[in-house]
């Protein structure tokens, strides 16, 4: 009995590796994230059971208890489970708990890695992470807390500083205080700050510094978006790009030399 632990990379199918997609292919049932495109995805397993049980901010979801023991039963049934996650598992995936609920009941695991949307953002813009002489060190930080979780800003933010290039997950709705948090802290007002949305397929790009995002903050995403800043990010090139963000009275005015959509 085994549980496969697949990352799906940033969203786009072709991201997978050939591990990734030859296990899927063995699948009986695929629990998967939202934000996906799991139309491309399915190719791999026409014939599996598809499960979302994806999770998205301000929506309803499904417990991580229940997806836990889901897992627990159906590999129980002797079937070949894979757990699909966005990007990488490892990060900001909520691995932890599924693996400890599969090794509670002695279920083999395997984990297989993906591509994170950090690394994905990085190429979409055609930069680096890091820079000779400017960054020597990485950071990837969310903001976001989980139930019972008392972190104080304090303590993504001691990272967000200390590391010369930062990339925060599930952050764009929190942009404007992040930013004016960083300033606040220290952080020069003219740091390099990249938004990019739905990292690897179709989504709005902007480059910006950090004070026009603590004066204006952001748009409002229909997509996952991925928040990159630091000197690196000087050298990143903005693409135009299809806008799936909502209708533009629904958004703060940003600088329009530095937006494109």
């Amino acid at each position: 009995m085994k549980v496969w632990f697949i990352g799906a990379g940033p969203g786009d199918p072709e991201l997978m590796t050939r591990k990734a997609w030859r296990i899927l292919s063995q699948a009986d049932v695929v629990l998967h994230d939202a934000l996906m495109d799991t139309a491309g995805m399915q190719e791999a397993a026409p014939n599996a059971q598809w499960l979302e049980v994806g999770k998205r901010s301000g929506r309803p979801s499904v417990e991580q208890a229940f997806i836990c023991r889901t897992l627990v039963t159906l590999a129980k049934r002797g079937l070949t489970v894979v757990r699909l996650k966005g990007g990488d598992p490892s990060i900001f995936g909520r691995l932890a708990e599924e693996l400890q609920a599969c090794r509670a009941e002695n279920l083999e695991i395997e984990i297989i890695p993906g591509v994170t949307a950090a690394c994905a953002a990085a190429a979409d813009l055609q930069t680096s992470l890091t820079l000779r002489g400017e960054s020597r060190s990485v950071a990837f930080v969310t903001p976001r807390l989980g139930k019972h979780e008392t972190n104080t800003r304090s303590e993504w933010l001691t990272v967000a500083l200390a590391a010369q290039t930062t990339v925060l997950y599930m952050a764009s709705a929190q942009a404007k205080d992040i930013c004016t948090a960083l300033i606040e802290a220290g952080k020069s007002k003219q740091t390099p700050i990249c938004i990019v949305e739905n990292a690897s397929r179709t989504g709005q790009r902007f480059k910006y510094t950090l004070h026009e995002v603590a004066q204006n903050g952001l748009p409002v995403f229909e997509g996952p978006v991925t928040l990159l800043l630091g000197q690196a990010l000087s050298l990143a090139h903005v693409q135009q790009t299809s806008s799936t963000a909502r209708s533009p009275e629904q958004q703060p005015t940003l600088p329009s030399q530095h937006a494109v959509a």
